[in-house]
């Protein structure tokens, strides 16, 4: 187990506006290579989240810390460690994309080929060359957001926070998007994707934590490495199936006399799982995933049908 801080914590952290409780007390922790994707319907606190993280607004009660430094004692540290997206890209309008990118480096302490380099990478990986000469003023909606994408990304940050980056990409711009990300989580950074699109979320990122209302109402891991199913026999079965089961080299955990949780090394065993529970002539009463898909668990919170997820 690493020895290493996170790379982002937020420790009870708590936002108040004009007196009203806009983001309940939330702890959650970061580490290298985290990719979490924030879902939650207008309104949640997503956005007031984000701020919090990346310094742009202060907690009313608890800390935030980067790499294991409180933001609140050393400001600075955002500036060298934390690329922030927000959900519409602040460009300078009389600059060009490549005059943005160099303000924006010089800023984040940048000079020579630790600016040069990097923004020409940039350029190149988000489509951005054909547009380096043109006023920020006179892009489209899509090239606003890669311009930003490049300003966040430019300083090559422990921490990225992204608030919608998908907006207007097209499907290749945003699989290139989704690549860019990928490296930087290798690289060891972490990562904060907010997004109304749960397949960005599903595509991407390691864990999916769902707002509602300002609470924090969810926070799993999205790929286990292992595909969990129930099993649902017939009565006083149970036993049973764990002997027959042993042959596919999966876990195997008796809930009761009926039931049976089993992880699988693949999704394509669930067949196979199925065909050796009939064979044994046991009754399948019941096969369903035992973790329901994100979407209904979005869903539910959303909707209110459950308080809080598993």
């Amino acid at each position: 187990m690493s020895s290493l801080p996170p790379r982002l914590a937020l420790h009870a952290v708590s936002r108040r506006r004009a007196g009203r409780l806009v983001l309940e007390p939330t702890t959650l922790q970061l580490a290298a290579g985290d990719v979490l994707g924030l879902l939650g319907v207008n309104g949640a606190g997503k956005s007031t989240t984000l701020m919090l993280m990346a310094g742009v607004l202060a907690p009313s009660h608890g800390r935030v810390e980067l790499n294991g430094a409180d933001l609140a004692e050393w400001p600075q540290r955002a500036r060298r460690h934390i690329g922030y997206l927000p959900e519409h890209a602040p460009l300078w309008p009389e600059l060009t994309v490549r005059e943005q990118l160099d303000a924006h480096g010089a800023l984040r302490g940048l000079r020579g080929a630790a600016l040069h380099v990097p923004r020409d990478t940039l350029l190149q990986r988000l489509d951005l060359a054909p547009l380096a000469r043109r006023l920020c003023a006179q892009l489209s909606l899509g090239q606003r957001q890669r311009v930003g994408l490049a300003c966040a990304l430019l300083h090559q940050p422990d921490v990225l926070i992204l608030d919608e980056p998908g907006t207007g990409l097209d499907p290749v711009q945003t699989e290139n998007l989704r690549t860019l990300l990928r490296e930087r989580a290798a690289a060891g950074a972490a990562i904060v994707l907010s997004t109304h699109l749960l397949t960005e979320v599903t595509a991407l990122c390691t864990r999916a934590v769902i707002l509602h209302q300002g609470e924090l109402r969810h926070d799993a891991p999205l790929h286990t490495g292992a595909a969990a199913w129930r099993v649902t026999l017939g009565a006083k079965q149970a036993e049973s199936a764990r002997t027959v089961l042993s042959a596919l080299s999966a876990a195997i955990e008796i809930e009761d006399a009926q039931h049976v949780l089993v992880r699988l090394h693949h999704d394509a065993d669930v067949a196979l799982l199925a065909r050796t529970l009939v064979g044994a002539k046991l009754a399948l009463l019941g096969l369903e995933p035992a973790s329901p898909p994100l979407a209904r668990v979005f869903m539910d919170i959303a909707s209110g049908r459950v308080e809080r997820a598993a």
